[in-house]
């Protein structure tokens, strides 16, 4: 057998990592997207967000702490509920009360007495609207005429119930316990929110660092794990949940013209830290000087990755409207529509498009999946 050498001719387009990165952002949804930006933010300490509050917890920390605390028992629930008629009525009507239903209806009855169940019921009825127990045993007994041990016992055994953080007596231990429930409860992580709320609260980043002995970066991490806890464990029980479909793209027609946004304001906004930038101005470290550089290239890298994607998704919708206005004014059928038309039109390539429209959702009229719209 003759062998033979062949030369074949092949042309490869060869993707640099920016170029992949930059079209793994593109393929972003909305919520992906302000994901991947939180862990950017952690980890590179020349973002900062522009918000004066971390998140939506530092809000809630506020609102906590102009609330006032610290009303009796008295104030918010006159007389002594010992009463066997009072007590029947409370749990022949649990469906009724969504806060006991969901404590009580924990507990198996037949491991307590009577008594126990009553105290229990009792102590519900102390928590605050947040899910908190802000009241002195003391106080509790001589109201009520439970023996105080027995309540103290019944609230050990409360406070063991789900949600994580329940009848706690502050801010500060719910949060902790949820930490505890989760293993992730650091000493360092647990001094802040005890000892730090008001910095917290203010997002002075740099006094907790300076404080802890941490970095900048850790105080950040800690602040992204604290907005994942809830700082008001009852916040959810007396309304249903919902699920909802949260549209990328936003349509409107205002005056017969077409508008497209991107539908990103709940989102946080991003931007350089000043702070950083001077830092990095006045270094005299090379290698902290090109560790700031390359942070810095990073972050403008990334954020010109997502205005391309804003400019990219803008343009497809678009296109998409030119070609399908009568399904979206008057509903008619969609018309023959491919994602190569759309590529075709704007002289991208399909695979960008099919990036751009992956599990993103419209809104006009109604919400729908982007890729409902190709036939």
């Amino acid at each position: 057998m003759d062998l033979m050498n062949y030369t074949a001719a092949e042309q490869k387009q060869v993707l640099s990592a920016g170029q992949v990165q930059s079209l793994d952002i593109l393929a972003l949804t909305n919520q992906e997207l302000e994901d991947f930006m939180v862990n950017e933010y952690l980890e590179n300490p020349l973002l900062e967000r522009a918000e004066q509050r971390e998140n939506d917890l530092m809000t809630s920390i506020e609102k906590f702490s102009e609330s006032d605390a610290g009303t009796s028992y008295a104030d918010q629930h006159p007389g002594n509920p010992d009463d066997r008629e009072h007590f029947e009525q409370e749990f022949s009507a649990r469906s009724g009360d969504p806060v006991k239903e969901l404590l009580l209806g924990q507990l198996n009855w037949k491991d307590y007495s009577q008594k126990q169940m009553k105290m229990m019921s009792y102590l519900v009825d102390c928590l605050d609207e947040k899910g908190f127990f802000t009241h002195d045993s003391g106080e509790l007994s001589a109201e009520s005429g439970y023996p105080k041990e027995e309540l103290d016992q019944c609230l050990a055994i409360l406070r063991e119930l789900e949600p994580a953080g329940i009848f706690a007596p502050n801010l500060a231990e719910c949060l902790i316990r949820q930490l505890e429930a989760k293993d992730l409860a650091e000493e360092t992580l647990c001094v802040l929110l005890r000892d730090y709320l008001t910095e917290l609260v203010s997002g002075q980043i740099g006094t907790i660092s300076r404080s802890l002995g941490i970095s900048t970066i850790r105080v950040k991490e800690y602040i992204h794990l604290i907005g994942s806890l809830n700082p008001r464990p009852l916040m959810d029980v007396q309304s249903e949940e919902s699920s909802y479909v949260v549209p990328d793209i936003i349509v409107s027609r205002p005056g017969g013209k077409w508008t497209v946004e991107i539908n990103d304001q709940w989102m946080g906004e991003y931007r350089f830290s000043d702070y950083y930038i001077h830092m990095m101005k006045d270094a005299t470290d090379p290698e902290l000087t090109a560790y700031f550089k390359e942070r810095l290239e990073r972050a403008r890298f990334v954020f010109g990755c997502v205005e391309q994607r804003r400019k990219t998704i803008t343009r497809i919708m678009e296109a998409i409207l030119a070609r399908q206005e009568d399904y979206f004014i008057h509903r008619d059928s969609l018309k023959p529509m491919g994602m190569e038309d759309i590529a075709a039109d704007l002289r991208v390539s399909v695979s960008t498009v099919s990036r751009a429209v992956r599990g993103k959702y419209v809104q006009y009229k109604k919400t729908e999946p982007l890729e409902a719209l190709f036939t």
